[in-house]
């Protein structure tokens, strides 16, 4: 039974914590690294977290390494496409022009 009550506090505390840090605007997120880069990234979360200058420079480091940009014109949109893995890759896509199949509406 004092485990049962344990459980329950322990429950209601995550919860108002959960709570909290959403109505800060907080997420909560769960990653999987390699072991030796946990530390790491716990580092920059705990940056990002306090705000500031030292959360402003992580995000300007770190956006222009992993964020692809959007491409805006057409000569963008096909310089993409040509770097894409699938670029040499022979496609034989057909047009299905079958009617289709009759559905019964109850």
């Amino acid at each position: 039974m004092e485990n049962l009550k344990s459980n329950s506090t322990s429950a209601s505390r995550v919860a108002r914590h959960r709570k909290a840090v959403s109505a800060t605007g907080g997420k909560r997120v769960e990653v999987t690294v390699p072991a030796n880069d946990a530390k790491l990234i716990r580092a920059v979360a705990g940056v990002l977290r306090s705000g500031g200058v030292g959360a402003r420079q992580v995000r300007e480091t770190l956006h222009p390494m992993l964020s692809v940009p959007k491409a805006r014109t057409g000569k963008e949109l096909v310089e993409f496409l040509r770097m894409s893995p699938l670029a040499e890759t022979e496609l034989d896509i057909e047009r299905d022009r079958s009617t289709g199949r009759m559905i019964e509406f109850d």
